[in-house]
């Protein structure tokens, strides 16, 4: 497997609200915030048998790869539905399986897990009725994307690990971006620089999180996250924390998408054809500039 060029995420255990904004919020940097659960029930009492002992009955949607056929879509149709303890029992038996549940909002269902944690006061303007759930069995995998509303993401692991793999914007040329989306081309399960040579140029970070950790994710950074072993997240958002960002998120979500929908709706496989065969051309080309100067020099 080809190697990547990342560093590691930073760790802090103690950050005051100030520290955070001005070294992380505001530059737009990861961190792995190892105290931001320390007033959290959840940490001691989320586990699989107290979720399914909750809402084992709530039928759960599963989804698995990317369709190969029509790799640059954004959404994709599940593979089937399951009862969630079922699901749950795959985790713990440690299964392997790309099958993955993700945007679970299990709040609605039961509403009592919503005093298990609390939006740890490190920010502001967290949007609070948008926590979400996300799990994975051993081997699946997320591909590589930034949310396309620009919102920053606390995300808290449980039960488990996960590796993920960053990129902050100004890496985006090397990334093979599709047009019209915040999705990339390039598989970074199994890194292929002869497939796509520009990822050789890209510096990111890395990092694995565990129970109790909880990665910051800011406004438009690009992951890619891995289930090491079957596990689950809690997934808090917060608003960009600069106008333009806030706007720009806006604009990706009731303008681009939409485009982009559209687009696909009246064009399909035609339309997905010219997203990757662009996503591949407009890439390389930064790829044979970048040649052409080390040639030069």
């Amino acid at each position: 497997m080809d190697k990547l060029n990342l560093k590691p995420v930073e760790v802090v255990y103690d950050i005051t609200p100030e520290e955070f904004h001005q070294h992380f919020l505001l530059p737009g940097r990861p961190v792995i915030l190892k105290n931001y659960t320390k007033n959290w029930k959840a940490v001691e009492k989320w586990n699989y048998d107290y979720l399914r002992k909750k809402a084992g009955h709530v039928p759960v949607k599963l989804y698995g790869k990317w369709l190969e056929n029509n790799p640059t879509a954004i959404e994709m149709p599940p593979v089937k539905e399951v009862p969630f303890g079922e699901y749950l029992d795959m985790l713990e038996q440690g299964v392997k399986s790309d099958l993955r549940i993700f945007l679970f909002n299990i709040f609605k269902h039961v509403p009592e897990l919503l005093t298990d944690f609390e939006f740890t006061p490190i920010t502001t303007n967290y949007l609070k009725d948008f926590p979400y759930m996300f799990f994975g069995c051993a081997g699946s995998d997320v591909r590589l994307h930034y949310d396309i509303d620009l919102s920053n993401v606390f995300i808290t692991q449980f039960c488990g690990t996960k590796r993920i793999v960053l990129f902050d914007q100004s890496q985006t040329k090397y990334l093979y971006k599709f047009p019209l989306t915040t999705h990339s081309a390039a598989d970074l399960m199994e890194v292929d620089f002869k497939k796509f040579p520009a990822l050789k140029y890209a510096q990111g970070y890395e990092c694995e999180i565990n129970h109790g950790d909880t990665l910051f994710m800011p406004s438009g950074i690009w992951h890619y996250i891995q289930y090491l072993d079957g596990s689950f997240s809690l997934s808090l958002r917060s608003l960009s924390p600069t106008i333009p960002g806030k706007i720009q998120g806006a604009y990706n979500v009731f303008v681009i998408r939409k485009l982009d929908e559209l687009l696909n709706k009246y064009y399909k496989n035609s339309w997905s054809d010219f997203k990757l065969k662009r996503a591949i051309q407009k890439t390389n080309e930064i790829v044979r500039e970048r040649e052409r100067e080390r040639n030069q020099v």
